[in-house]
């Protein structure tokens, strides 16, 4: 509760399918969403975190099967909060997308939606699964697409952001600000990562210098942004991330 009485939430928003051949890919909604939350006063944005899910023939993508999640801190209701985020994601979303919307809070049971998405990592989900799944699981979920198949992966999402160990954040604050080398106690100081560790998991020393590659993208590890990497062979204070920019990395 804060200080003139209101009720402040953590909320996870799950969404999927928001694009289509040619247009800006679901992980840019979810970005975009991200910056429109705090400008219009709706809360604080928590990062947006981008899980992988199936590939198979059956599943519709435009060239990979990713899904996302943002985590919100709000006063407002998720009944109020619904209402908001049904309006952008009309406008937002591409033409001849499906969109899906998944809006999980505190009083979602946890364990039953991450049985969900991590199941759509390694089988097919139906649509009338991620209904029920949803409704036994205090969930909302909303299909905005006239088939309504994004919210399998939108559902997903929430469930694998909410479980706090796979993904990594695409956009966490000032991560895409990063450039060059930089000390680790630049990276505390500058962003909101978590964690700066060693691939053992040992702190890095504030002073030690990591190359960022121009491209930063924490994991999400026990609940935690969590930037890991390794030891440069040629200087032992030089470090560089473990996850670097391979080619076209779309929406990453």
């Amino acid at each position: 509760m804060t200080q003139d009485g209101s009720i402040r939430e953590q909320f996870i928003i799950g969404l999927d399918d928001t694009d289509a051949e040619g247009s800006p890919g679901t992980g840019d909604v979810a970005r975009a969403l991200a910056v429109h939350v705090e400008a219009e006063g709706w809360g604080t944005s928590l990062g947006v975190t981008r899980h992988e899910l199936m590939r198979n023939d059956k599943i519709k993508d435009t060239g990979h099967n990713f899904c996302y999640a943002l985590g919100i801190d709000t006063d407002r209701s998720v009944l109020d909060l619904e209402d908001d985020l049904v309006a952008y994601l009309r406008k937002a979303a591409a033409k001849g997308s499906d969109p899906g919307l998944a809006i999980m809070g505190r009083h979602a049971d946890l364990p039953h939606v991450l049985a969900f998405g991590r199941r759509c990592q390694t089988e097919i989900m139906r649509l009338d699964w991620a209904l029920t799944f949803s409704n036994e699981s205090n969930v909302a979920l909303r299909g905005l697409g006239r088939d309504r198949r994004g919210s399998i992966g939108a559902l997903a999402a929430a469930g694998l952001r909410a479980g706090g160990a796979d993904g990594r954040f695409i956009d966490l604050r000032g991560i895409r600000d990063l450039e060059g080398v930089v000390t680790a106690g630049q990276i505390r100081e500058r962003t909101a990562i978590d964690l700066v560790i060693s691939e053992a998991g040992e702190p890095i020393d504030r002073d030690d210098r990591i190359d960022t590659f121009n491209w930063i993208r924490p994991r999400l590890e026990g609940g935690k942004s969590v930037l890991r990497c390794s030891q440069s062979p040629e200087d032992r204070k030089l470090w560089r991330p473990l996850d670097r920019k391979w080619g076209e990395d779309v929406d990453g």
